[in-house]
């Protein structure tokens, strides 16, 4: 598989786990740019994964971090406590979400908006299949837990 075809294979994904973690356009457009540029600079190393997708995206996941840890040392908030609101549908998500740790936000995403596998998202964050797996189960828990206290 050339670079062009697992370009045009992934880049939605990548672009979608982006913008799910970060929400700035700008940001994520930045960050695409470098995890694919580190795609191509790693390239040979594509036979050797078992999963490409998931080796993209953790690729995208260290990018980030890298740039988030750049910008905070670089810039300051000028907005802090300042909230934009999302609508009321994404609003009602991002509060049920905000109940999770960055981890299971991720754990979740992973598994139902980007149908990876456990061992896939393992890869990714670098952490055991059976961590993954008690993550998810525990977040689903507490999502639960908050419908049924929104609902009564």
């Amino acid at each position: 598989m050339s670079f062009e075809e697992i370009y045009s294979k992934y880049v939605d994904a990548v672009y979608r786990f982006l913008k799910f973690k970060l929400g700035d356009e700008h940001l994520v457009e930045d960050v695409l740019q470098e995890t694919f540029l580190a795609v191509y600079k790693n390239f040979q190393k594509i036979g050797e994964v078992s999963s490409p997708k998931a080796w993209i995206l953790a690729i995208a996941r260290h990018k980030l971090v890298d740039h988030l840890r750049k910008k905070r040392l670089v810039e300051v908030e000028l907005n802090e406590g300042i909230e934009v609101d999302p609508g009321p549908d994404r609003l009602f998500i991002h509060q049920l979400l905000s109940h999770l740790d960055e981890t299971a936000r991720t754990i979740l995403y992973g598994l139902y908006v980007e149908q990876l596998t456990c061992s896939e998202l393992a890869e990714i964050l670098g952490i055991p299949v059976g961590t993954v797996k008690s993550k998810a189960h525990a977040a689903r828990a507490i999502l639960q837990n908050k419908l049924k206290e929104e609902s009564v």
